[in-house]
């Protein structure tokens, strides 16, 4: 059963970024569901943002899950 969780996406270089609902599918072998209460969005998400890392959108932004 997939699962839908709130996300902040990046659609375009320099475009503001939105909170969208998105769905994850359920685990695969060797793979973990974990329950994320709260993530940063760094310095690193900025530059994806402005497309300074890659410029494949859309990206989903928020690394640092606690």
């Amino acid at each position: 059963m997939a699962h839908q969780v709130r996300a902040v996406v990046a659609r375009g270089k320099g475009a503001p970024v939105s909170l969208e609902t998105i769905v994850v599918p359920d685990p695969g072998p060797g793979e973990a569901l974990v329950k994320v209460q709260a993530c940063g969005v760094c310095h690193t998400d900025l530059h994806y943002k402005q497309g300074g890392i890659n410029d494949e959108f859309p990206f989903l932004l928020g690394h640092e899950a606690a």
